[in-house]
This record gives structure tokens, C-alpha cells and sequence, in this order.
């Protein structure tokens, strides 16, 4: 989100496996690309086409929607397939079939198209393509008396920018949060701009121990007008070769590098977080 697809079978997995005699064939669908930053003028047509693969040995068969999304208080991506939001894409948004196959272990390419406006203001608007596999049904082996429903379903994100909009990312603060039990350091950038903005690059930090690390920038877009925090993930560089550090960080940190923007851009970073 990968950015870009979820599986609401693999919640159920552990749960259908403590069940004496039950077996099922497991969701394995990908898109690619799973992701689209298009421009376009007011009154264009962009068309665009993904390429869905169903990776099991059985015939799959997809609906095909458009649906809004949002960051939740998580990170992670919500969807809402209910009337359109304000920012979408979804009122000038036509797709393909309402319905798909794909064959075992095959692919298949499905076509899109956003028809902006004449009149369409110079800004930013997104959506997202789901595509959802026909649920499919377990029961353990020689009972029809449990019928559990498994439905898997993947999504491409497609970001349009309209005209002149930019993103314009101005960073608001640099913390220290616990998170699994271990200090991460955390970035909070804020969306002035009417185009949706990335950030790129690494930091250098030192801890109150002595330890050096690279923190690695999170990659997730910071839609306009929002703020987005994104994770800064230490990596030890040590002995040469990139690992996950064996130690939790000390604060407070010293914290300092370049980040870059999508668009260009950056900000320069010199910084102890406590």
C-alpha cells in the first residue's frame, strides 16, 4: 500500500486451521502496478490498464468497484465503497466490466480511464480499483454443517493530479515513539499543498548510547491538506552490510540528514529527540 491490497482471508487462516477436516484453496491474487500518480489537464481522458494475476491453480473470477480510502489512526489503508467522498476520482472514473476471469496461474489486463472535467479545478483527487474474488466456501471434510464464506480482495491506489496542483510538505515535528516494545523514531510532515507529496532519502542518528544508524524514511503519499507520520526505521550499517539493529535505541537521539521531496524540494534536518 504495498501499498496496495489486503486479504481478508488471512485473518480467518489460523482459525480454520484448528479445525479438524477443514481445507480450502488460498486467495493468491497481485496487481501490478499497484499503484498510478497520473496527471492530467482539465477535459483530458487518461486511460491506464493494470494487470491482475491469480497465482492458484483455479480459475478465478473478480468483481471489479471503485471505492474511496483514507489513512486511519494506524497507518494503515481504510476503504469506503459507499457514495463518493470529497477528493475523489470516482465520478469520473470508467472501468472495464463490472466482472472478470482470470485462469489458473494466468493473468489478464483490465482498462481504466478517468475523464477529468472541462471545468475540473486545478487540484488533486484519488480512488481506489478493487478487485474482489467470488467468496468461496469451507466446510470441514465430509460435513455440510459448517459453511464458512472466504473472500479475498486486492486493490490498485490511483492518485490524479489536475493541472499546476503541488504538494507542499512542510515538516511539523520529529519524536521518539515506543512502538513493538522498541524506541522508533517518527516524522510528522504536514500537506499545505493541493497535490498529494512524498518524502524520500535517510537521516543519520546517534543515540545516547553511542550507537550510529541510518533511519530509513517511510514511503507513503501525504495526501493535501493532511498530516501524515511517518516511520523512520533505524537500520545498522555497522558491519558493512544493512541489518535490523540488535539493540532498542537510547534517547535522546541526535537526529540529522536530507530528506527529499516527490517534485523536488527537500528539508534539512538537524535535530536531538527525546
Amino acid at each position: 500500500m504495498s501499498v496496495a491490497g489486503w486479504l481478508l482471508a488471512a485473518a480467518l487462516t489460523p482459525i480454520l486451521a484448528a479445525l479438524p477436516g477443514v481445507s480450502f484453496a488460498a486467495f493468491d491474487a497481485a496487481l501490478s502496478p499497484p499503484r498510478f500518480e497520473l496527471k492530467a489537464k482539465p477535459g483530458d481522458v487518461t486511460r491506464e490498464t493494470v494487470t491482475i494475476t491469480n497465482g492458484s491453480r483455479a480459475p478465478a473470477r473478480f468483481t471489479v468497484k471503485t471505492a474511496d480510502w483514507h489513512i486511519d489512526g494506524n497507518g494503515r489503508l481504510a476503504f469506503d465503497e459507499g457514495a463518493p467522498q470529497a477528493g475523489s476520482c470516482r465520478p469520473w472514473a470508467r472501468i472495464e466490466r463490472l466482472e472478470i476471469s482470470v485462469p489458473p496461474n494466468g493473468a489478464r489486463t483490465y482498462r481504466f480511464e478517468i475523464h477529468v472535467p472541462k471545468d475540473a479545478k486545478t487540484g488533486s483527487c484519488h480512488l481506489a480499483l478493487i478487485f474482489a474474488a467470488d467468496a468461496g466456501r469451507v466446510a470441514p471434510t465430509g460435513t455440510a454443517q459448517v459453511q464458512i464464506p472466504i473472500v479475498g480482495r486486492v486493490a490498485a491506489i490511483v492518485y490524479v493530479t489536475i493541472g499546476d496542483a503541488k504538494p507542499d510538505l512542510r515538516l511539523a515535528s520529529l519524536a521518539v515513539r515506543k512502538i513493538d516494545d522498541k524506541h522508533i523514531p517518527v516524522i510528522d510532515f504536514y500537506n499545505q499543498g493541493n497535490a498529494h507529496g512524498r518524502v524520500f532519502g535517510a537521516l543519520e542518528a546517534k543515540d545516547a548510547a553511542g550507537h550510529i544508524v541510518t533511519l530509513m524514511v517511510q514511503q507513503s503519499a501525504i495526501l493535501p491538506k493532511g498530516h501524515r507520520v511517518l516511520r523512520l526505521t533505524p537500520v545498522d550499517y555497522s558491519t558493512g552490510e544493512p541489518k535490523p539493529p540488535t539493540f532498542d535505541l537510547q534517547p535522546p537521539l541526535h537526529v540529522r540528514g536530507k530528506l527529499q521531496f516527490l517534485g523536488g524540494g527537500e528539508v534539512s534536518i538537524d535535530q536531538v529527540v527525546r
